[in-house]
């Protein structure tokens, strides 16, 4: 009996020690480590908001070698900061992922504990057990401690099931954070080399720098101009019918203010997917952020023709099946057009987009429209 009381006793002091660990999501370091994350990403957060704010100012000059150089050098400055945001959000999933983990074992101690005194107390009678406690008082505490903890086991292993769903998920959005690293590293050194590319080719001739530049705002002029026509036509082609101006929050698209943007010319600054603002894309991005809470960042590979292969590359199911909620895409024009799905009604989808020019917006691009048009003027892509 001396053997059973020692088992006893050291199974009582098992329990208290798993009553108490049950209760601590996280180890204490873990929740210091998880603080000091979380201040890195709003000091982060903070210090791209400056960047925007910036761009804006500069957007606001006038054009030249120098102030172009400074666009590029702030966009360069806003994807290091980007990229250090996403590299802390990764170190932040890391850790819930080492606190989920520690939770699953914990609890996996705990249902050993039970197991195991569910073995000893096979074996031996109530009888014996009471003989063996050091009194009445003793047994009844220890017997009641084990119904407690045996009473909840099923919900140790429900909540074992539901952590172990979402560690799955914390490290499939690791990935897609690594994901978004790599794509803006090369954003990056794109951006370098095309700040490289304009000192080189200038030589520091402001005269030859406005006459390349004049020359390329033509011709992304005569492509703008190109894009609305093809849109027209295909919401011709498509029967787009009720064109209106919607929503009067513009689809709570958080650049609106700034819409309609000037003709692009390299000083219109990007949003945090690196699309450039009140184009189709950036508001398609916007909304399968508000909706779906994450959105890949296509930046620099963004048009709206390269969604389809980005989502496929990316894993997400692409279709000509129409759902509410999801991004449209049609491949017309030099770049493509993105759209927002936001229901579907037989072989018709009512959409909201950016950067359509219509009676809607004046017959100015890059500003917000809604309109029925049928399904198959586009592909579908499910963000979730």
């Amino acid at each position: 009996m001396k053997i059973w009381r020692n088992i006893s006793y050291l199974a009582v002091a098992a329990a208290i020690l798993l009553t108490s660990i049950t209760s601590i999501p996280a180890s204490a370091t873990l929740k210091e480590d998880l603080n000091k994350v979380n201040a890195k990403i709003s000091e982060l957060n903070d210090q791209i908001d400056s960047y925007e704010k910036e761009a804006k100012e500069l957007a606001a000059q006038a054009d030249s070698i120098s102030n172009q150089i400074a666009v590029l050098q702030n966009q360069q400055a806003k994807l290091k900061k980007q990229i250090e945001l996403k590299q802390a959000e990764h170190d932040q999933i890391v850790l819930e992922i080492e606190a989920v983990q520690k939770r699953i074992n914990d609890n996996y101690e705990i249902i050993g504990y039970v197991i195991a005194q569910y073995y000893y107390n096979d074996g031996v009678s109530t009888i014996e057990r009471i003989a063996s406690a050091q009194n009445f008082s003793s047994f009844v505490d220890e017997e009641s401690r084990l119904s407690n903890v045996s009473d909840t086991l099923g919900q140790i292993v429900e909540e074992n099931k539901a952590l172990k769903e979402s560690l799955v998920q914390k490290k499939k959005r690791a990935e897609q954070i690594l994901a978004d690293l790599d794509s803006q590293k090369e954003q990056l050194a794109a951006s370098e080399q095309e700040q490289q590319a304009l000192l080189s080719e200038t030589k520091d001739n402001e005269a030859r720098y406005k006459n390349l530049k004049s020359k390329a705002s033509k011709e992304r002029r005569e492509l703008e101009e190109q894009q609305q026509k093809i849109l027209q036509e295909i919401a011709r082609k498509y029967g787009a019918t009720g064109v209106t101006a919607g929503d009067p929050s513009k689809g709570g698209y958080p650049y609106s203010g700034q819409c309609p943007a000037a003709s692009l010319n390299g000083t219109q600054y990007g949003d945090q997917w690196g699309m450039y603002i009140c184009e189709c894309v950036s508001y398609a991005a916007w909304k399968v952020f508000q909706h779906y809470g994450y959105m890949p960042y296509w930046g620099g590979r963004g048009n709206a023709s390269q969604w389809p292969a980005n989502a496929r590359a990316a894993g997400y199911t692409v279709t000509s099946v129409p759902r509410a909620k999801t991004v449209g895409i049609s491949q017309s024009g030099p770049y493509g057009h993105a759209v927002w799905v936001e229901a579907v009604s037989g072989n018709r989808v009512y959409i909201s987009q950016y950067n359509y020019a219509n009676e809607a917006t004046n017959w100015l691009p890059g500003d917000y429209s809604e309109q029925w048009m049928d399904a198959a003027a586009f592909v579908y892509i499910y963000f979730r």
